[in-house]
């Protein structure tokens, strides 16, 4: 499709792991392209582009950490990192505008805060999904971020019974790190299933996971649903554009007598709701042009290049979470590797002299050619414990604890996004 603006205009709506991962490719493909450039020094202002990240906060939060941010307050510290700290957005084509979107239309991005139309002549959506606080961080800035973790880690410090609604990853990772980092406390994970841990993995995956559990000393109530925690304290405190953004919800409650489905009755000084992602679909306003939604409960449909799957908008990218791409589990690395395809994609499509440009496509995860139907999974449950299942099934405990990062990858993602630096090309 050729763009007749100039300068060509891309918005990145939503940051983190895709979004950042998209703008990074851009910069390499679109700025940095003087033959001298070696990260060294500041790629030279193109006045050509005119790139616009849309994110209402002012830095990345690795939230793959963020269980363990909330059992340990100095690692809660190292999980935000300010904008600024990534000299490369601080690119004279670079705009970094701090709002809320509450829609986006063929041609525009709707900001709530500003009421503003921002449009644009390529568009990334990168705006994962939403859960609630804490798990979801309702901050927008480095110094709100770190005022609410100082709460939670109060409360949670205070507490002496604490139980996690809701066994999927999250749920099992947080009842883990908190267990492990609290042994004194009463942890309970309540799971409306048999077996934590939903999706496409083995009974032995789960039965591991459980077994670790116990080890830690982590009480399990599984099979069981909370149908009443009426009586429990929590915030009644109505947020503004909470309606748009869940993690703007504190789902935290205090002090609560929870029963389950069975009668079971468990006490709680702290509640921790782990419940599930909510998607984006209310947001995303792209009539599709077939009887094919453009917005599933899996995603947003797209095919192999990251774009929308529909001949209307080959000008628009969906990565990460928010995505339906069979590649794209919930994970971060595969949120960075589209946001990376999809960059370099519309880098290609502007540097084209033609019609016709070949696109980098997104690769399946896992083997090529593979017919398993499992997937693959690590759950790291607490500080020493890592579960791990592959295509090929369950990775005994010793060899899993080696293929464990003790920082949950935090390190890695600062890499990725070069934070203090300037990338290069590899």
């Amino acid at each position: 499709m050729p763009i007749v603006n100039s300068p060509v205009r891309i918005a990145i709506a939503g940051g983190n792991y895709g979004g950042l991962s998209a703008l990074k490719s851009l910069y390499l493909n679109l700025l940095a392209t003087n033959p001298d450039y070696n990260g060294t020094k500041q790629a030279p202002a193109n006045p050509s582009i005119k790139i616009t990240l849309i994110d209402r906060r002012d830095g990345f939060v690795h939230y793959l950490g963020m269980t363990r941010g909330l059992s340990q307050p100095e690692y809660a510290k190292k999980l935000w990192v300010p904008y600024t700290d990534m000299p490369w957005l601080q690119h004279p084509s670079i705009t970094i505008k701090q709002d809320i979107i509450s829609r986006i239309t063929p041609t525009h991005v709707e900001l709530a805060e500003s009421e503003e139309d921002l449009e644009y002549d390529y568009l990334v959506i990168s705006m994962g999904q939403s859960r609630n606080a804490p798990i979801g961080v309702p901050a927008a800035t480095q110094n709100e971020y770190l005022e609410l973790m100082n709460k939670y880690h109060s409360t949670i410090s205070s507490a002496q019974t604490i139980a996690v609604v809701g066994g999927g990853a999250v749920g099992t990772e947080l009842a883990a790190d908190l267990k492990t980092d609290y042994p004194d406390k009463q942890v309970t994970l309540i799971h409306s299933r048999e077996l934590p841990v939903p999706g496409p993995f083995m009974d032995e995956f789960r039965q591991e996971a459980v077994r670790v559990l116990h080890k830690l000393g982590v009480q399990t109530v599984f099979g069981q649903r909370v149908v009443d925690e009426s009586n429990a304290e929590s915030s009644s405190e109505t947020v503004k554009h909470s309606e748009i953004l869940p993690e703007l919800i504190d789902s935290i409650k205090r002090n609560a007598t929870l029963v389950t489905s069975a009668g079971t009755k468990i006490q709680a000084d702290m509640v921790f709701n782990c419940l599930g992602a909510k998607n984006k679909s209310p947001l995303i306003d792209l009539p599709s042009s077939s009887d094919m939604p453009i917005f599933s409960a899996a995603g947003i449909r797209v095919n192999s290049h990251m774009q929308v799957d529909d001949a209307k908008y080959p000008h628009i990218f969906a990565v990460g979470d928010i995505s339906n791409h069979a590649a794209v589990a919930k994970y971060a690395g595969a949120a960075v590797k589209s946001g990376g395809v999809a960059g370099s994609n519309i880098a290609r499509l502007i540097q084209a002299n033609s019609e016709h440009v070949e696109l980098e496509q997104m690769r399946r995860r896992g083997k090529r050619n593979s017919s398993s139907t499992y997937s693959s999974m690590k759950l790291v449950l607490g500080e020493h414990n890592t579960v791990i299942q592959t295509e090929d099934g369950v990775v005994p405990p010793e060899m899993a604890a080696s293929m464990s990062s003790p920082d949950i990858k935090l390190s890695k993602a600062l890499k990725n996004l070069s934070v203090g630096k300037l990338p290069t090309k590899i």
